[in-house]
C-alpha cells in the first residue's frame, strides 16, 4: 500500500458522529434564523422569508463545499497555506481602503450591493493553516521560545490590521487560533513567560477598550446592568427578558415576542436569546449539549491524529469555534460585555456560514485521511 509522507492513501471513513452533529446544528440554526428574522425581514424587505432564503442558499452551497473539501487530503495545503495567508491578508488590508464597506458604523466588510463578506472570517482559517504549516515543517527548530518567532510574527501582522479595523472580537479569535496551535505543538514555556504573556494580553485588551469610547461605555454598562437600560444595556436587558420568559419549555417555536424589534436584529449575535425564549431551558441545554459534543469531537480528532500537521489544524479550527460559542453565549446571558461574536451555525450571515462549513470540510478531511 503506497504512502505519501507517512500518510496512508487508504480511504478511511470520516468522523461520522462529527458530521451528524454539524448537520443537526446547521438545521437547528436554519430553523432559528427562520423564526428570529421573520418580523425584521418583513418590516425591512416586505418578505418574511428574505433572510432565510439567503441563509439557506449559502447553507446548501456550504454543504456541497464541505463534502468536496472533506475528500481532499489535507496535506496538500502544505503547499498553499502561505499563499492563502497572503491573499487573506490582502483582503483584510483592503477593508482599510475605500473598498471597505461600513455596516452599523463598523467598517469590516468587502463587497457590493447586498453581497458582502468579512475578510476576517477567511483570515481565521488562513492563520490556522499558515501557523500549523510552519510549526509542522520546522518542528526540529521548535525546541525553545525563539523557534516560535515566525508564528508570532504571522499573528502580530494580523492583529495590527485588526486593530486598525477596530475589530476587537476578531482580534481575540486570531489570538486564540494562533495560541492554541502554538501551545498544542508542545512548546515548553516557563511560568514567568506565561505570566508576562497574560499581563501583555491584559494590557492589549485594555488598550483596545480605551481606544474607543463605545467600548468603555459597554464595559461600564456591563458593570452597572441595572442602569442605562434604554441605551447601553438595551440589548443585554432584552436578551435576559427573552431567555427568562422562556421558562422550562419555552413559548413555542416561532412564538418569540422579543424578536418583534425589541431585541435589535435578533437573527444575528443574539439568536441564542430567541432560542431560549421559544424553546426554553430544555431547548437551550439541548443545543449546549450539541456544542459540547461538537467541541469534544473536534479535539478528539486533533488528539488521535498522529500527524502533527493535521493535529495542529484540527486544534486551531476547533479552538476558534469553541471561543465563538463560549463568548456568544456569555454575551447573551450577560456574563460578559456585549461584543460582536456570532454563534457558529446559528447567527445569520451567509458568507460566514459558507466559510465555517468549508472549515468543517477540512476538519472532516483530517478525520478521514489522518493516520490514526
Amino acid at each position: 500500500m503506497s504512502k505519501v509522507k507517512g500518510i496512508s492513501k487508504e480511504k478511511n471513513s470520516m468522523d461520522f458522529s462529527m458530521l451528524i452533529t454539524i448537520i443537526i446544528l446547521l438545521c437547528l440554526g436554519l430553523i432559528m434564523v427562520s423564526s428570529a428574522s421573520s418580523y425584521y425581514a418583513l418590516s425591512t424587505y416586505e418578505n418574511s422569508n428574505y433572510l432565510l432564503t439567503r441563509q439557506l442558499f449559502f447553507a446548501l452551497a456550504g454543504i456541497v463545499a464541505m463534502f468536496a473539501i472533506s475528500r481532499i487530503n489535507y496535506r496538500v495545503y502544505l503547499r498553499w497555506s502561505y499563499l492563502f495567508y497572503i491573499l487573506a491578508l490582502i483582503l483584510l488590508i483592503a477593508v482599510l481602503t475605500p473598498l471597505g464597506v461600513s455596516v452599523n458604523g463598523a467598517t469590516r466588510w468587502l463587497g457590493f450591493g447586498s453581497f458582502r463578506f468579512q475578510p476576517s472570517e477567511i483570515m481565521k482559517i488562513a492563520l490556522v493553516m499558515a501557523t500549523a504549516t510552519y510549526i509542522a515543517s520546522n518542528y526540529k527548530k521548535m525546541n525553545n521560545v525563539k523557534g516560535y518567532i515566525v508564528p508570532v510574527i504571522l499573528l502580530a501582522i494580523v492583529v495590527l490590521v485588526m486593530f486598525l479595523q477596530k475589530h476587537m472580537s476578531g482580534t481575540l479569535v486570531m489570538v486564540v487560533a494562533s495560541a492554541s496551535i502554538i501551545f498544542g505543538s508542545g512548546i515548553k514555556v516557563k511560568a514567568k513567560y506565561i505570566i508576562a504573556l497574560v499581563l501583555i494580553g491584559i494590557i492589549a485588551v485594555g488598550a483596545f477598550v480605551i481606544a474607543e469610547p463605545f467600548r468603555v461605555k459597554r464595559v461600564l454598562s456591563f458593570m452597572n446592568p441595572e442602569e442605562d437600560i434604554k441605551d447601553g444595556n438595551w440589548q443585554a436587558a432584552q436578551s435576559l427578558y427573552a431567555i427568562g420568559s422562556g421558562g422550562l419549555f419555552g413559548r413555542g417555536l416561532g412564538q418569540s415576542r422579543q424578536k418583534y424589534l425589541w431585541l435589535p436584529e435578533a437573527q444575528n449575535d443574539f439568536i441564542f436569546s430567541v432560542l431560549g425564549e421559544e424553546l426554553g431551558l430544555v431547548g437551550t441545554v439541548g443545543v449546549l449539549g450539541l456544542f459540547v459534543f461538537f467541541i469534544y469531537r473536534g479535539f478528539k480528532i486533533a488528539m488521535t491524529c498522529k500527524d502533527m500537521y493535521g493535529s495542529l489544524i484540527a486544534t486551531g479550527i476547533t479552538s476558534v469555534f469553541a471561543l465563538q460559542i463560549i463568548v456568544n453565549i456569555a454575551v447573551v446571558t450577560c456574563s460578559m460585555p456585549v461584543t460582536g461574536m456570532p454563534l457558529p451555525f446559528f447567527s445569520y450571515g451567509g458568507t460566514a456560514l459558507f466559510i465555517n462549513l468549508c472549515a468543517m470540510g477540512i476538519l472532516l478531511s483530517i478525520s478521514r485521511n489522518c493516520k490514526q
